[in-house]
């Protein structure tokens, strides 16, 4: 049960409605809605009543709400235990949404670091809530985040309200992953269309890949010049837990996903390639979360420059890839 879902449950039992508790922390109101529901469903029990006048707990909600409160009180002790044992010097603590050019950084920096006496290096993946959340509770020193340009304005309230530091990263098109034997790349070929880009209507026969407990994510919301495509809704979805799964599963399969560009050796490792997704009226921002009242480490200082320099360069990347192609 992840833990991020009770907190929301929480909000919406305080506040007896998904509309206020979806404003109170920084989401959609249909992206909490489909929260409780996922939670209802996972614990098969009926947390909520529905009524007129807003949501109200059932007597199961309310057995289940005492269990959350002492939950939720539990993992606050956690983070002041684990915040106070910390050792400041030789700490590289990170949250990150699940991309691998943000975990290539992560890796680089703890091999140049990796002959230090005595180190403690994390690395923990989670939605873009989860990840503000391990900043803004003191679990991860930094975060890297990744959201819907579109959102812009919602999320940095959401950071600012939780005095939180936003450091731009770089702006990207959204890409389809996919393999590079897929039926649509060979159909592209055979019409002398080449590789030039994808349209999201050519994806509907085919099953999408995606993170379990990711709902919110703008990769699963597509906006294009023609209207929402929820992929949630596709008529073939599998749901897997971590990257290389994923990307083997793509690799085997006419299933696909939807990133950015190619992290560095993903289509030697995988045979998997990323094709610019045509028509679409939005962007995915990338950026980096820190406390600001956290003081960084000599390493963490260095894993966010680096990061900086390598969203830059991939930036760049992307920009040349779509002028060439122009």
């Amino acid at each position: 049960m992840d833990a991020n879902n009770i907190k929301y449950f929480v909000a919406v039992a305080r506040y007896g409605s998904i509309n206020h508790a979806a404003k109170a922390m920084f989401i959609s109101q249909p992206q909490l809605s489909h929260i409780i529901k996922g939670l209802e469903e996972e614990t098969g029990l009926t947390l909520f009543q529905r009524t007129r006048h807003g949501t109200q707990l059932t007597k199961q909600g309310k057995e289940f709400l005492t269990h959350c409160e002492v939950i939720l009180q539990e993992m606050e002790n956690l983070k002041h235990y684990i915040a106070s044992s910390r050792d400041e010097t030789s700490r590289l603590s990170v949250s990150m949404t699940r991309f691998s050019h943000t975990s290539e950084c992560f890796n680089e920096i703890c091999a140049k670091y990796q002959d230090r006496s005595r180190f403690s290096y994390k690395l923990r993946e989670d939605a873009a809530e989860g990840v503000i959340g391990d900043v803004a509770e003191r679990l991860s020193s930094i975060g890297v985040i990744h959201f819907s340009s579109a959102d812009s304005d919602m999320m940095l309230r959401n950071l600012q309200n939780k005095q939180l530091t936003f450091i731009p990263l770089a702006t990207f098109r959204p890409y389809v992953c996919l393999s590079a034997h897929h039926e649509i790349m060979q159909r592209l070929l055979q019409q002398d269309h080449g590789a030039s880009g994808i349209e999201i209507e050519m994806l509907a026969d085919y099953g999408f890949v995606r993170y379990i407990d990711q709902y919110e994510d703008f990769i699963y919301h597509i906006a294009t010049e023609s209207g929402l495509v929820d992929l949630n809704e596709s008529q073939k979805v599998i749901y897997v837990n971590d990257r290389q799964a994923q990307m083997r599963l793509i690799s085997r399969t006419n299933f696909y996903t939807i990133g950015i560009v190619d992290f560095a050796g993903q289509n030697p490792l995988y045979n998997v390639i990323s094709v610019p997704l045509l028509h679409c009226s939005e962007h995915l921002k990338f950026g980096i979360i820190t406390r600001k009242d956290t003081k960084l480490s000599d390493i963490e200082t260095d894993f966010i420059d680096y990061v900086r320099a390598h969203y830059a360069s991939l930036q760049d990347k992307e920009e040349q890839s779509h002028s060439a192609k122009n």
